[in-house]
């Protein structure tokens, strides 16, 4: 649970509450993120996807996403871009980050499937 102090700013519990979930996918070449991508999540985000650079094509599975910012999708989006012949298969995105893919255009970058 959330919690604020008397001034309404974040706790430390709060934040940590609010920090996604980027796990190894077991059975396929990939990352898991539940959870929340915002400003807080990029480092871990791009340490995660790092962490994948030597392994050729992976996924990155976000049905347990809530929320993504621009940030965060930009993030998955140069991974994509970096992959060099290998592709970067978004899986089960929610209807948001499908959308904000196609407004931004970045849907159609090369080595990224959704």
């Amino acid at each position: 649970m959330n919690t604020a102090d008397a001034v309404g700013a974040l706790t430390p519990d709060a934040v940590a509450d609010r920090l996604p979930r980027i796990m190894p996918i077991v059975d396929l070449a990939g990352l898991q993120i539940e959870g929340e991508l915002d400003r807080a999540a990029l480092p871990a985000l791009t340490r995660a996807l790092a962490s994948m650079a030597g392994r050729g094509s992976f996924s990155v599975d976000l049905s347990g996403l809530v929320f993504c910012d621009v940030g965060g999708l930009r993030a998955l989006v140069t991974a994509a871009g970096l992959r060099c012949g290998h592709v970067l298969t978004l899986r089960s995105p929610p209807p948001q980050v499908r959308r904000l893919l196609e407004l931004t255009g970045w849907h159609q970058t090369a080595g990224l499937r959704l």
